[in-house]
């Protein structure tokens, strides 16, 4: 995968038309294979053609995938051969009329299981399915649910049956083990934050598949004791060998493993639904098992139920979390202005009542300041926007070191920003004037500002305080700008009058 001239990660390269249309014709085998008959020495031949075409494929296809990420491809990619070669010698020992079970192929199977969940395991972590609590707590749920299903009806009923050899029930439930940890897998996958690409679709796909036909055949088992395998079964199991493979061929097979924007691990309807019906599995199993009159495991769905249970209140308490953090977040949006990250006007509002009210319950100075830069609009057509905001973000960083914890800025609307500057009783006013403006010397990249100065009377209403140091600032602007002018009483008084501070 390449990098345009910005930096950015480009759009994957197209596969080769060759690659995909080998791709195409490996699809093509599976309804092929699923012509002839199974059971018959042409179906048992038919069924590898997809196993050994997608094996084929696939390593081909894993060498496009860029050497950073090859890792768990490979790791597919072993398993394939692997499976390949269970399957090759299921086909011989079924060509010899060997019906025993287990065979030396289940040996294989059992051994490929490794390398696809090393693979899936790096996938997810390159998908950054490991930091989102909310996601592996969904994946649990879903996982756990599956284990009180293939415990009921395939790990149980094969563990205790006296009559097969302890090697038969021992094959016979680690199968199902190992499929419940590629359910946790591919739950994984499904739920975690990684791109939904043509590559994750055609891999969580198979695996879906395998997993399916599994399921299945426990159950055809545990209803009539059958074994054999019906087409569609085989379909099933061959379009996890072709998945696997499809996907490595895909455009997007090297960005299966990147991150797409955290959504914050909340519920969707869809999740939420799936999850409430994995909740009640042990339930509807509990019902199933009764109404057929079937052995009823009880301590199996009971301790089942209960660590559902369990998850489920651990998923609602992170829930609860994540409101709480973004109430939190939330607020502080509302608080702030979201360009220089400072507080807004809605804030400043309320800054100024308190300050009124704290300067009237315990004395002291309060002054309250509008500062505008100059020729702002000037700037903005002459350096661009980008600029612009730069030099706000700038200029109310200095501001904020110059004022030091005594004051209080906020922006006011615009380029304008209206600032509070309280006084201990007994200090000086004019310390206070002088501090005030202080600001225009520290203005970044040589620009300038006016600035409007109200002393509060301690009597007037907070919104004429406010009116009087605009227009205090109206004054310094049409004074020539770059200075501080203040505005010595409230406007209503006859004697009132403005105080020029010129630059």
């Amino acid at each position: 995968m390449s990098t345009d001239r910005a930096g950015g990660a480009a759009a994957p390269a197209a596969a080769p038309r060759g690659l995909l249309a080998a791709a195409a014709l490996t699809v093509l085998t599976v309804p092929l294979a699923a012509v002839v008959t199974p059971g018959t020495t042409a179906g048992a031949l038919a069924y590898l053609v997809p196993v050994l075409a997608a094996t084929v494929l696939m390593a081909v296809a894993v060498h496009r995938v860029p050497r950073t990420r090859r890792g768990p491809w490979r790791w597919l990619l072993g398993a394939q051969g692997l499976y390949l070669l269970g399957e090759s010698l299921l086909t011989a020992l079924e060509l010899r009329g060997n019906d025993a079970w287990p065979t030396p192929a289940d040996a294989v199977y059992l051994l490929a299981y490794l390398p696809v969940t090393v693979g899936l395991l790096g996938l997810n972590r390159q998908r950054g399915g490991g930091g989102r609590r909310g996601d592996l707590l969904d994946a649990a749920v879903l996982t756990l649910s599956a284990a009180v299903l293939f415990g009921v009806f395939v790990a149980l009923p094969a563990a205790a049956d006296s009559t097969q050899p302890l090697l038969t029930r021992l094959v016979a439930t680690v199968y199902p083990v190992a499929d419940v940890l590629w359910i946790f897998l591919l739950a994984r996958m499904v739920t975690g934050p990684g791109a939904r690409t043509a590559a994750f679709w055609w891999l969580t796909g198979g695996i879906t598949c395998t997993v399916t036909a599994d399921v299945l055949m426990a159950f055809q088992q545990f209803g009539d004791g059958g074994s054999t395998t019906t087409r569609l079964m085989n379909a099933l199991w061959q379009l996890f060998y072709v998945g696997s493979a499809v996907a490595a061929c895909t455009a997007s097979a090297p960005t299966l493993a990147e991150k797409k924007p955290d959504g914050g691990g909340g519920l969707t309807v869809g999740r939420l639904v799936l999850l409430a019906l994995a909740a009640v599995l042990p339930s509807g199993v509990l019902g199933a098992l009764a109404v057929t009159g079937r052995p009823t495991p009880t301590a199996w769905l009971a301790a089942g139920s209960v660590a559902l249970v369990c998850l489920v209140v651990a998923r609602v308490h992170d829930l609860l979390q994540q409101v709480r953090s973004q109430a939190v977040q939330l607020a502080a949006l509302a608080r702030t202005d979201p360009l220089t990250g400072i507080a807004n006007r809605r804030t400043w509002d309320h800054e100024l009542s308190r300050a009124c009210a704290r300067a009237r319950r315990e004395g002291g100075d309060l002054h309250v300041a509008l500062v505008d830069l100059d020729l702002f609009k000037r700037y903005n057509d002459t350096r661009g926007h980008q600029a612009g905001d730069e030099l706000l973000k700038a200029a109310t960083a200095a501001w904020s070191e110059h004022l030091g914890a005594e004051g209080f800025l906020a922006r006011w609307g615009g380029e304008e920003f209206a600032v509070l500057l309280p006084s201990a009783p007994g200090q000086d006013a004019v310390a206070a004037l002088a501090r005030l403006d202080g600001l225009r010397a520290v203005v970044p990249d040589g620009q300038t500002c006016s600035v409007g100065v109200a002393r509060w009377d301690g009597a007037e209403d907070p919104a004429a305080l406010l009116h009087r140091a605009d227009e205090a600032l109206y004054a310094a602007k049409t004074g020539g700008r770059d200075r501080l002018v203040a505005a010595d009483a409230p406007l209503t008084d006859p004697a009132a009058g403005l105080a020029d501070s010129p630059a």
